[in-house]
């Protein structure tokens, strides 16, 4: 039996745990989930969930090691632990390291492309949802809840997601969505790393486009053609606003990830980039040189700390 030591979170969905083995002395994360209501059984998410997670073999992607059921109204899965997410690691840094950010940022996009190579979308992608072993600084993408099989010819319609990380496609009445949605929040998540917060903070859907419309211009049908049926009440709700450019919004970042960064935070979602072609972006031909340095010098910080 595991021994609860704290914690870690607390939703809707139910609790995470800090949880001990005493046999091995080993610490590991368990997600308790409440069966709500009249069911009879695991509800289908809770199905959906554990089977999508069994399928996603990736050094990027959080491993589910058991799942049991306590009692008659919790599951119970445990996942391998980390310290902390990256919201966190966010939150308490006071600087940023552009060479961490590429490394976290290549890792993102390495657990997305196998995803969406399997036909899944994770549709929940967020700075909570990423997983930090600083040590190594390694990344796992967590938290499957929301997540679901896609077929290249089906537009899904369902609002999902946390606000300020929901692609622009999401936020209309005639919604329709893809993989691509991922790589928006993915755009969203690298921002935040940049800045040190969320790049569009709101509190209601119509907010939220009128953030993203404010840095990243007004669509038109020539930016993005089918938008007017989309949203046939666009121009009259939203002010014409022109695009910042990335250059002005991160200007220390390097003009190749500006670019990345512009791709990934493209409001036509048929024109956002692709995880595989962004994982091929210029921005990391120079990724395992950086990575290397990076885990080098932590070492060396390590041994020096020891010694002193």
């Amino acid at each position: 039996d595991l021994e609860v030591i704290e914690v870690v979170a607390d939703g809707g969905y139910g609790r995470v745990y800090r949880c001990l083995d005493p046999a091995s002395s080993n610490v590991f994360a368990v997600k308790q989930i409440a069966i709500i209501g009249s069911f009879q059984g695991v509800p289908s998410s809770i199905i959906r969930e554990v089977s999508l997670l069994k399928e996603l073999h990736h050094e990027n992607i959080v491993r589910l090691l058991k799942v049991y059921v306590k009692g008659e109204r919790h599951v119970n899965l445990v996942f391998e632990h980390f310290q902390g997410d990256l919201h966190d690691y966010i939150r308490y840094k006071r600087y940023r390291n552009y060479a961490i950010i590429k490394s976290f940022m290549q890792q993102i996009l390495a657990a997305l492309e196998f995803c969406h190579s399997r036909k899944i979308l994770h549709r929940d992608l967020k700075p909570g949802n990423v997983l930090v072993d600083e040590p190594n600084l390694q990344i796992k993408l967590a938290d499957f809840g929301l997540a679901r099989e896609f077929r290249d010819d089906i537009s899904y319609t369902d609002q999902l997601g946390t606000a300020w990380y929901r692609a622009p496609e999401m936020l209309f009445d005639n919604c329709q969505y893809s993989s691509p949605i991922d790589l928006w929040a993915a755009g969203c998540v690298f921002a935040e790393m940049l800045i040190g917060g969320p790049l569009f903070i709101t509190n209601k859907n119509r907010d939220e486009l009128e953030a993203i419309f404010r840095l990243l211009g007004t669509p038109t049908e020539d930016t993005w053609p089918g938008i007017t049926q989309l949203m046939p009440s666009l121009h009259n709700k939203y002010p014409k606003y022109n695009p910042v450019g990335m250059d002005k919004l991160f200007p220390q970042l390097e003009e190749s990830g500006q670019n990345l960064l512009a791709r990934l935070l493209c409001l036509n979602p048929i024109e956002r980039i692709s995880a595989s072609a962004a994982l091929n972006h210029d921005y990391f031909k120079d990724v395992d040189l950086v990575y290397f340095l990076l885990l080098f010098f932590t070492a060396l910080m390590v041994l020096n700390s020891y010694l002193n």
